[in-house]
């Protein structure tokens, strides 16, 4: 009787025990969950020749993309990744890397936590791993004001009952790293399961430093991990790093080879795990870092791939940049939440990945982005210098020549059509620019900057044959009509232009930038003036309405989410219609007046910023969360905004060539009108329109200066557009005097 009772009893827990591991896998089936690998100096180049060597098919199941690595502080892989982990641009610490499993040597994890936290977590599982010095991270961001968050997916997931583990590090013999350890750890610094220190390397004597990762020890965890239903598993693959140590003394073809072992062996692996993906299952690879040969090229956008079960190629977009292949560092971190089933938390600003598998887009189009991207940064300073260059010294020269007496009269004369070629090339270079965006290819800036020289010349010889009204309405109309077109089928040429913004740099990823907000602001108004001129004064009316209209539509342009999507633009145009609505109509500004015209402007102002803030959250633009945290009462968050935009505004001034143009452009007003006066007041009585036009497009310019991140960049560019045509038409007229 007593076998018989153990026989059942053993029968029933054997069955028990059997639906129970039965019951486990379906769960962990149907459950959700991510793998994170972090690959520190991983290169696009890496990536595309693993892609193109027919070793590796799954890579073309795989969403491709790029992305944007800025931080609060640089590019180095220890602010990247606690960015990554807070999803919002962060400052880190070589504190960081410091992080221990509990079962190291000697318990060194367990004391050091101890000695600078002052206590001994009660959650302590065999296997946690334990980062000490998370006061190191949260006094750097509270001191930098970034509103990151240290710990924050770990925190999040811990308390939606998500588990999560990190395994593999990126040591070299001279220092600990172990960075993947930020993104699954709590508040506390506590990751409940992990493997972290030398455990996860083997031995290597052919491979320089003679350790490597240990591909099969991560496996078999990481599989483990997988089948007991891990939420978040985030591995550090750092062999590339290693080898990186030893890259200068190192022959050229060795480090080559070796380099491409490695990525080769850590692509495989990841294949291992993509081919045993779960229906729910995704897996993310990121570069964690670029090696500095890269940023010293200017190759400075990290690689992403995804795979997702199921679906097959795309390539990954963002609501934070819209550009098909780009995403941003702040994104991970919500994508990792949202794929998990969570709600985002309000200190992170990223918004999930995407994955765009339009007919429009493909792998191969992808790689040419990609490439044209990194060209563009790094050929901008080379196109944009000597045409920021050469409209300094033009604004400088031409008024100079105003005060030619004697023989150099005769030189001055004989320059004067020359001269006012380059003062209508320098308004016409903005619209070239814009168009060299739609060649096929990208040509060389040396050719670059022929082609737009010899081009732009023979636009400015050809209008300087027209009246002066003609010529500069004409200038006008090709300032902001082709940007407008442009921004309202898509914005392809803006986001392709070297006077637009930059996915490299990551302050703007979509809509319209100060450059040709700036550009569009004094365009427009001289475009007005000069039609006015050309009309004259009997059709001031229309002209007024026609101003309304059409400014109108350019603030609608402005708060248009897919369109120019610019706060500081929608109150420029304002300012500038408040005060041009005055200037055109010739009615004096009375106090009433101008309060119940401010007062309207303010609440059209405050109508657009809210329509904005009606659109979906993937849809919104930076204006619509901006509006919804001001709503919330998230003033932190606001001052921060605030902050950063003064900062990199005031930074810019100090700085950029583009305030040297501001300067001088200003400098030679002051002059003008010291020195000028009695000419520069002839020029109001025939053109009324004109001066008006000029006065408005210097107040919308301050007011750029000083609503905008980059105000320098718009004001600097308006102005050109009220000091050229007032040199133009004083050089025109010395001549004819003469």
């Amino acid at each position: 009787m007593g076998k018989k009772t153990i026989l059942v009893v053993g029968f029933c827990s054997f069955f028990l025990a059997s639906c129970l591991c039965f019951a486990t896998n379906v769960l962990s089936q149907n459950r959700s969950s991510v793998m994170l690998f972090l690959v520190p100096e991983l290169t696009r180049e890496d990536v595309r020749e693993a892609y193109d060597s027919q070793r590796f098919p799954f890579l073309k199941q795989a969403a491709l993309g790029e992305l944007n690595i800025r931080s609060a502080l640089s590019l180095k892989d220890i602010h990247n990744v606690l960015t990554i982990s807070a999803g919002t641009r962060a400052a880190g610490s070589e504190w960081g890397r410091h992080a221990y499993g509990i079962h190291g040597r000697n318990g060194e994890g367990i004391a050091l936590y101890r000695q600078y936290t002052g206590e001994i977590p009660p959650t302590l599982r065999n296997g946690s791993v334990l980062f000490p010095y998370m006061a190191v991270l949260r006094r750097s961001n509270e001191q930098k004001n970034t509103g990151a968050v240290p710990g924050l997916v770990g925190e999040t997931l811990e308390r939606h009952g998500i588990s999560r583990a990190v395994i593999g590090n990126s040591d070299t013999n001279s220092q600990i790293s172990r960075l993947a350890a930020l993104i699954t750890m709590n508040q506390k610094g506590i990751t409940p399961e992990g493997w972290v220190g030398e455990e996860t390397l083997i031995r290597h004597a052919f491979f320089p430093g003679e350790r490597k990762t240990d591909y099969s020890f991560m496996y078999y965890h990481m599989a483990r991990w997988k089948a007991r239903g891990v939420g978040l598993i985030v591995a550090e693959l750092g062999d590339l790093r290693r080898l990186g140590k030893y890259e200068s003394v190192l022959d050229t073809e060795r480090y080559a080879l070796l380099r491409k072992q490695i990525v080769h062996e850590m692509i495989g692996f990841v294949g291992k795990l993509v081919a045993e993906a779960e229906p729910r299952q995704r897996l993310l690879l990121v570069s964690a870092s670029l090696p500095d040969s890269e940023i010293v090229a200017k190759k400075r956008m990290a690689s992403v791939l995804l795979w997702e079960a199921g679906r097959y190629g795309g390539v990954i977009t963002s609501g934070t940049t819209r550009q098909p292949g780009i995403a941003a560092n702040i994104d991970i971190a919500p994508s990792v939440l949202s794929w998990l089933g969570i709600q985002l938390p309000p200190e992170m600003k990223g918004l999930p990945l995407r994955v765009d598998r339009s007919r429009s887009v493909s792998h191969d189009s992808f790689w040419r982005t990609a490439e044209l991207v990194d060209a563009i940064y790094a050929t901008r300073p080379f196109v944009l210098y000597p045409y920021i260059v050469f409209s300094i010294i033009v604004i400088l020269v031409v008024p100079a020549s105003l005060f030619l007496r004697g023989k150099a009269e005769e030189i001055k004369r004989k320059a004067t059509p020359a001269l006012q070629c380059c003062l209508l090339f320098v308004l016409l270079m903005p619209c070239l620019l814009l168009f060299l965006s739609a060649l096929p290819y990208l040509p060389s800036p040396l050719l670059t900057v022929l082609l737009l020289g010899g081009v732009g010349s023979c636009l400015a010889y050809i209008l300087r044959k027209t009246s002066f009204g003609l010529c500069f309405l004409c200038v006008g109309l090709a300032g902001w009509l082709p940007v407008l077109a442009d921004g309202l089928l898509g914005g392809e040429l803006i986001r392709r232009s070297y006077l637009g913004y930059d996915p490299v740099i990551g302050a703007r990823y979509y809509g319209i930038g100060n450059e040709y907000m700036g550009v569009m602001l004094g365009s427009v108004v001289l475009s007005l003036a000069m039609w006015g001129e050309l009309r004259g004064k009997q059709r001031r009316g229309f002209l007024i309405a026609t101003m309304l209209v059409l400014f109108a539509i350019l603030i609608l342009y402005m708060a248009w989410p897919a369109g120019g999507s610019k706060a500081g633009g929608i109150l420029v145009f304002l300012a500038a219609l408040v005060y041009g609505v005055f200037a055109f109509s010739g009615c004096s500004m009375r106090i009433w007046r101008v309060v119940l015209v401010v007062t309207i402007g303010l609440a059209a102002a405050c109508l657009v910023f809210w329509l904005n803030y009606q659109f979906a959250a993937q849809e919104q633009s930076h204006i619509g969360r901006a509006v919804g945290e001001l709503l919330g009462g998230n003033w932190a968050e606001i001052g921060r905004i605030i902050e950063r935009k003064v900062t990199m505004n005031w930074r810019l001034i100090l700085t950029s060539i583009w305030s040297k143009l501001f300067i001088a452009g200003l400098t030679v007003s002051l002059l003008l009108l010291y020195w000028k006066r009695e000419k520069v007041k002839q020029l109001a009585s025939p053109s009324s329109f004109f001066i008006a036009g000029v006065k408005t497009i210097a107040f919308g310019s301050f007011v750029a200066l000083f609503t905008n991140d980059s105000g320098i960049i718009a004001a600097a560019l308006a102005m050109l557009y009220a000091l050229v045509p007032i040199l133009y038409v004083l050089l025109r007229n010395e001549n004819t005097v003469d």
